[in-house]
């Protein structure tokens, strides 16, 4: 049984934006040497989600609006209130993400487990994991890592 790791730096180009990562994963899986096992996708960041399923424009377009219907911008968040918040500042220019951070836990996806079969992701015939930005775009880091024989 081996382990390997491998992290990217990745950035989406604007607020609600995505990147696609399956390349990235299939070449990260590819370079173990591992043709059975599992590989797992983790995104170390709060206001960006991971997911799995299809990279079609109609679905990124829904996804988004629906989102954006569920969990308004213009709504208070606590998160963004400075008279509220004691907790993980950095500075005097805290961003107001809270809608970010709420859609991020409904959502829920900061790391997928993916099986390996014959030496590659046993991806659905159109699921593509991909990054979604919920935040105003920065670099983020998403690590793979693989085990298996």
């Amino acid at each position: 049984m081996r382990s390997e790791t491998f992290e990217i730096t990745v950035r989406a180009p604007e607020r609600y934006g995505f990147v696609d990562l399956t390349t990235a994963l299939s070449e990260a899986v590819e370079l173990t040497g591992i043709r059975a096992g599992c590989s797992t996708a983790f995104c170390a960041h709060t206001t960006c989600c991971l997911l799995l399923n299809e990279w079609e424009e109609g679905v990124l377009e829904d996804l988004c609006i629906r989102l954006e219907s569920l969990v308004p911008r213009g709504l208070y968040y606590a998160h963004d209130d400075p008279t509220r918040r004691k907790q993980n500042l950095e500075g005097e220019d805290e961003r107001r993400n809270g809608q970010a951070h709420v859609i991020s836990m409904i959502v829920g996806g900061s790391s997928h487990a993916i099986p390996v079969r014959e030496g590659a992701p046993a991806l659905g015939r159109w699921q593509r994991l991909f990054l979604h930005e919920l935040d105003e775009p920065k670099d983020r880091r998403v690590v793979f890592n693989v085990i298996g024989a």
